[in-house]
């Protein structure tokens, strides 16, 4: 009787390629991916990709950073479940302001059941931009858990009621004035990487506060507003890391969700700290799956610098 073969184990750089690739699955504002690995031996490498940045709405290259601390975070989820332990130094070099962060092998690591949930989210789950239909609440052990999930990256989460006077749409606020050429398809030929039309919602106004069953189009929508203690790139980097930590966690419970980066304007007034951005969080129960967006190829992304 023949013997089953064993798979030869992966070299780093077989596994830092992979982090890398599974990675680029994390959310980006705009579906703008303004991201770029590097692999150095046994180290990764992540850089802001400029020309992907939303010059008109992001100057100040928040929103960059915000998405490339969600691919970040992905891709220690991924080095997690492939059994490779990393550590994460996030950057900041006024000599290279592309330099975002750097991970680094460190030995083997010992898979968790959570960390294999937090995967199996990371590969289905995207962005819902349709209205929420729930028909109840979110319980209060979900919402504690979505708050414990950011809480290692020092955000704050705060449930908010969002104003009767407005809450715009993710979809509805994307304007060509805001993105690069080629977001929903507006590029000839429709552009890969752009958010497909088919994802695309009406434009509409969407109004509802929390634990209610709402206003317009949504039902029983939770608003999760993610704050800071400062306004610093390395808030913006740890708010990525953050989001991409909740959105995972609320995946596992089966809740669908959408950011909208434009700050959701709250009754009351808004939450202590620094605002940074808001996201939907619901339920389409018996609704089809959201379509997801088309991911830039890896080789666009992805760098592998010989060892000399």
């Amino acid at each position: 009787m023949s013997e089953i073969p064993h798979q030869a184990p992966l070299s780093a750089e077989d596994v830092l390629y992979e982090a890398a690739h599974v990675a680029c699955l994390a959310p980006s504002i705009e579906d703008s991916q303004p991201w770029l690995w590097r692999i150095r031996g046994t180290a990764l490498e992540l850089r802001a990709n400029r020309s992907r940045q939303l010059t008109g709405a992001d100057p100040q290259d928040r929103l960059m950073t915000i998405s490339c601390g969600a691919v970040l975070h992905h891709a220690t989820v991924v080095l997690a479940v492939l059994g490779a332990a990393a550590t994460v130094e996030r950057i900041e070099d006024p000599a290279d302001p592309d330099l975002m962060a750097v991970l680094r092998l460190t030995g083997p690591h010992q898979v968790t059941a959570e960390e294999m949930r937090l995967h199996h989210a990371l590969r289905t789950r995207c962005t819902d931009r349709r209205p929420f239909l729930g028909v109840a609440a979110l319980p209060e052990e979900v919402s504690a858990l979505l708050h414990r999930a950011a809480e290692p990256f020092a955000v704050n989460l705060h449930a908010v009621a969002p104003s009767p006077k407005a809450v715009p749409s993710f979809a509805a606020w994307s304007t060509d004035a805001h993105r690069p050429a080629g977001w929903m398809g507006s590029r000839m030929p429709p552009a890969r990487d752009a958010v497909p039309t088919r994802a695309a919602v009406p434009k509409m106004t969407r109004t509802g506060p929390l634990h209610d069953q709402g206003w317009g189009e949504d039902r029983y929508t939770t608003y999760l507003a993610f704050t800071t203690a400062h306004d610093t790139r390395a808030d913006w980097l740890r708010t990525g890391e953050a989001l991409s930590a909740v959105l995972l966690t609320a995946t596992t419970v089966g809740l669908a969700s959408s950011v909208m980066h434009d700050s959701v304007e709250p009754l009351g007034g808004a939450p202590a700290g620094h605002l940074q951005l808001t996201i939907r969080l619901g339920v389409n129960e018996s609704a089809p799956a959201a379509p997801s967006t088309p991911r830039r190829p890896r080789e666009e992304v992805i760098e592998v610098v010989p060892e000399n």
